[in-house]
């Protein structure tokens, strides 16, 4: 095993920079996992890892050797891609050991280290099958046999899961996080979706136009975010922002106007704002509530969704902005009605005109 260290990291394509210097750590056996938005870099900036790209400028090092100029082969990496990349010609044995046939290892630790990863993996009566006689979660799993019969020192998997439905889905990440659990190799993981990063990450790195906006741990993104952009990306409902303007500072809070009049003191640690400054507000949907009182925010609902154990309510504010409540099912205005909504300060992000967050408490 291995860390993966990034010592300003450059790409560039055509005198295009796509990756711009980008300094990361990733322990030895850590789950890191890239998310951005298309085109951010977080597939470049896997192949760089890998070798498969050359780096334009900085160093890749794996477990503290430089491996900048090394190719793929020598850098103790296996890498499982989108599309499986399975032999249509050979076997489920036959592909998994297929790597071990190239490296010459001998044939009795090929069948010994073939039939423990069929084991691992689930895949002990599907040995002599072809890939066109596996279902698309079976091929996953062989194409992930493949990466770990070669015992690398880095796995890396860019968005693995993203040609399976729903279920499947969920069920290859239930395995790859208990894969990650048994093995304790580091992993390191491209996704553009939400519920993958917050579930299988030890630390997810948030990329942005070739940059690193964040990287912490899930709950750290989740609660801290560092300014506008992680608060926007990370969450897999988007979190609510509202266009305010501080009116000073009392006891620790910034007291804020709201759209359509109200006031709310948010909590702040650190520096807070002058009074006239205009701010942003974001609350994530799961903690707005109902209003028992006078309303924070209220408004006509236009949309309810209905997911059987929550409702989704889109209110619409005075300043024609629009804000999504998550609600206990059965408990969201019908559309039509005016919604009333209490935002708890506690749970309340501000941000300045650059986007830059407040500190919290």
């Amino acid at each position: 095993m291995a860390g993966v260290s990034l010592r300003r990291v450059r790409k560039s394509f055509d005198g295009q920079t796509v990756i711009r210097d980008i300094d990361l750590d990733i322990a030895d056996g850590e789950f890191c996992v890239f998310v951005g938005p298309s085109g951010c870099g977080k597939s470049t900036l896997l192949r760089l890892v890998a070798g498969l790209e050359t780096v334009s400028g900085g160093a890749v090092l794996i477990g503290g050797e430089d491996v900048t100029a090394a190719p793929p082969r020598a850098r103790g990496i296996a890498m499982v891609f989108q599309s499986y990349a399975l032999y249509p010609h050979m076997t489920v044995r036959e592909n998994i050991a297929f790597g071990l046939e190239t490296r010459r290892a001998r044939k009795a630790e090929i069948a010994a280290r073939v039939e423990a990863v069929a084991k691992r993996l689930e895949l002990e009566g599907l040995l002599e099958r072809l890939p066109k006689q596996l279902s698309g979660g079976q091929r996953q799993r062989v194409a992930i046999g493949r990466a770990i019969v070669r015992e690398p020192r880095v796995f890396l998997f860019d968005e693995p899961l993203s040609n399976l439905d729903a279920s499947l889905r969920v069920q290859m990440r239930i395995e790859i996080a208990r894969l990650h659990q048994s093995l304790r190799t580091t992993m390191i993981y491209v996704t553009h979706d939400q519920v993958e990063a917050m579930t299988l990450a030890d630390k997810i790195v948030v990329l942005n136009a070739g940059r690193v906006e964040q990287a912490g741990a899930p709950t750290e993104l989740y609660r801290h975010p560092r300014n506008l952009f992680v608060a926007g990306f990370i969450g897999s409902r988007r979190m609510n922002f509202l266009p305010v303007r501080a009116e000073g500072m009392r006891d620790g809070a910034v007291e804020v106007l709201l759209p359509g009049g109200g006031r709310l003191a948010v909590p702040v640690a650190g520096e807070g704002a002058q009074a006239g400054e205009a701010l942003t507000l974001g609350i994530r949907p799961e903690h707005l509530r109902l209003a028992g009182g006078a309303p924070d925010l209220a408004g006509p609902v236009e949309v309810v969704e209905e997911l059987g154990d929550e409702q989704l309510a889109y209110l619409r504010l005075p300043d024609g902005g629009l804000v999504t409540a998550r609600l206990e099912s059965g408990t969201a205005p019908r559309e039509g009605e005016t919604g009333a909504l209490e935002l708890p300060p506690a749970e309340c992000h501000l941000f300045r005109a650059d986007g830059s967050a407040l500190g919290r408490p």
